[in-house]
């Protein structure tokens, strides 16, 4: 009885001089105070880590605290198809809301407003995040969301360095200096922590960007990217972490936080790259210290925790490399009697990231950092191609047959390794250098064989080309038996149907339900997380009387 008094003591005496219970009562937090006796759920996405990149991240001990989980038969590795297109957007959408192919590339055509839409912009994001609202069954209802493009229901004090949502919530933003001056002293080891990786990350972005300019890479663009590298894969991966930390300590009932770190050093140096890799090892300590805020006497309530990432990424060479121009250089020479419209480009994705912390001074730093758009409403088409996914729009209505004769044109003259155009229903017409395919049917010849998820992806790319954001045409840059093609000038890409862009993971305990499914997709995770939140069979009885009501 006594070690029991002296245990309980200990746990009360470490909880209340915990840094984050001094957080919570300095910044005046709430506490989720509704059925303490419910588990939690602490859910971490590793933006953009495919499944054998893990393994490898694994065998070479880039990841020791996941690899002595898997050991100590703590949690269970499974292999996830991610859903098309293989982008953030789309994967959120179906595992925060249970809606598939939301969006259907990263950038778009809105067909709702008429403009072209980046889901890093907050406008699109809270517009694509309200119709999910209105259609779906949101996750993170009274929790919290760090660095996602949707919050997934969490409340605008709860979502943090969301595209729909930048920066801190209100209530970090509103705090008194004072007790932001006092929580950084509570928290001085981390603070120092954080300037010591930062100036750690900063060297060693210095040594890759003099790496790039060796190998031929420009100047400018190589110095671009490191102050975006170094925020995004230490400052951001920081700030998040000790923010979860906080909301275990609160109770929330659900906390989410995504680590985009990998994702980043991928799209610039390729997903088996060296400066990828050594990534990881910073996202799997923050790993580590939220599994055990999570599993410590400190926490609000009990909890498990799931990893998992959204979607894997290839090593792609970029289109401008191997053809020496541009895509939509190369479809207006395709189409001389057309005028292409560009957008997207060079740019890509590192400096939008710099809006999730607030930071647009460095995309300013220096020029040609920003992404303006240089819509000329006089050209032919609109192409949007932020990745190895582009679509393709008329500004007036193809004759009959003219769609076909582009599209074949685009796979024989321009090199597009892959052109689609919706057929029928279910079916999608295709073209390659070798002639038209159709799908579903001609799966093998265009995905392969070994494909480990051939019927998904088929079923999925043919969604993908009726979809009503899609335009006239959707071109891939990869196809079964080719080089890996990507339209923006990055060495890593996602977005398309190779096994490597579909193939996420899943971190679980041994002891998790997963829902009777034949394929293990976000749809599916998405269900498990509502049922061990117990909300899945509420979710449903509100359908229920939404539908009596109309």
């Amino acid at each position: 009885m006594k070690i029991r008094r002296l245990s309980v003591l200990w746990r009360s005496l470490r909880r209340r001089f915990n840094r984050s219970e001094f957080a919570i009562r300095l910044l005046r937090l709430s506490r989720d105070t509704h059925a303490p006796s419910q588990k939690g759920l602490v859910l971490i996405q590793v933006d953009g880590l495919a499944f054998e990149q893990l393994k490898r991240a694994l065998a070479n001990n880039r990841m020791p605290f996941l690899k002595r989980l898997i050991r100590k038969k703590d949690h269970e590795l499974h292999r996830m198809y991610s859903g098309l297109p293989s982008t953030t957007p789309a994967v959120q959408a179906e595992l925060f809301y249970g809606v598939k192919s939301a969006v259907p590339a990263f950038s778009f055509r809105d067909s709702h407003s008429g403009q072209v839409v980046r889901m890093f912009s907050p406008g699109a994001a809270s517009e694509i995040e309200a119709r999910l609202c209105s259609c779906g069954r949101p996750l993170m209802t009274g929790g919290s969301a760090y660095s996602n493009i949707f919050t997934g229901g969490a409340s605008e004090e709860e979502a943090h360095f969301c595209s729909s949502a930048l920066g801190l919530g209100p209530i970090l933003r509103s705090a008194r200096p004072f007790s932001l001056a006092l929580l950084v002293l509570t928290n001085l080891y981390s603070f120092l922590r954080i300037f010591a990786l930062l100036m750690l990350e900063f060297g060693l972005a210095l040594w890759d960007a003099l790496h790039g300019i060796m190998k031929g890479h420009r100047l400018t663009q190589e110095m671009k990217f490191v102050p975006v590298r170094v925020a995004i894969a230490v400052g951001l991966r920081e700030l998040i972490t000790i923010g979860a930390k906080i909301d275990i300590a609160r109770g929330l009932p659900v906390v989410q936080l995504n680590f985009l770190g990998y994702d980043e050093q991928s799209h610039r140096r390729g997903p088996s790259s060296y400066f990828a890799h050594w990534g990881l090892k910073g996202i799997d300590d923050s790993i580590a210290r939220i599994w055990r805020a999570a599993k410590g006497p400190t926490a609000g309530r009990e909890y498990e925790v799931w990893i998992y990432s959204d979607h894997g990424q290839i090593d792609a060479t970029s289109y401008h490399k191997i053809h020496g121009r541009m895509i939509e250089a190369a479809i207006s020479d395709a189409f001389s009697e057309l005028r292409v419209q560009r957008r997207g480009g060079e740019a890509s994705m590192q400096y939008q990231r710099a809006d999730l912390l607030d930071l647009r001074w460095l995309k300013k730093m220096v020029p040609g950092t920003t992404l303006e758009d240089d819509d000329d409403p006089d050209s032919a088409f609109v192409v949007t191609a932020l990745g190895p996914v582009g679509l393709v729009y008329a500004r007036r209505p193809l004759a009959e047959g003219e769609r076909e004769r582009l599209a074949e044109a685009l796979a024989v003259k321009a090199k597009v390794p892959l052109v689609l155009v919706a057929g029928g229903p279910g079916l999608a017409r295709a073209w390659t250098e070798e002639g038209e395919f159709q799908l579903p049917r001609d799966r093998v010849q265009l995905l392969g064989a070994d494909h480990p998820f051939l019927d998904a992806a088929a079923e999925d790319l043919v969604a993908l080309a009726h979809h009503v954001d899609a335009g006239d045409m959707v071109i891939c840059g990869w196809r079964h038996g080719v080089r890996p093609i990507n339209f923006a000038i990055e060495n890593g890409s996602h977005g398309g149907a190779s096994p490597e862009e579909t193939s996420a993971f899943l971190l679980l305990p041994p002891d998790t339900r997963l829902p009777d499914h034949d394929l293990l997709r976000p749809l599916v995770f998405h269900e498990a997380a509502l049922r061990f939140l117990g909300r899945w069979e509420e979710a449903e009885a509100g359908e229920r009387e939404a539908e009596k009501a109309q």
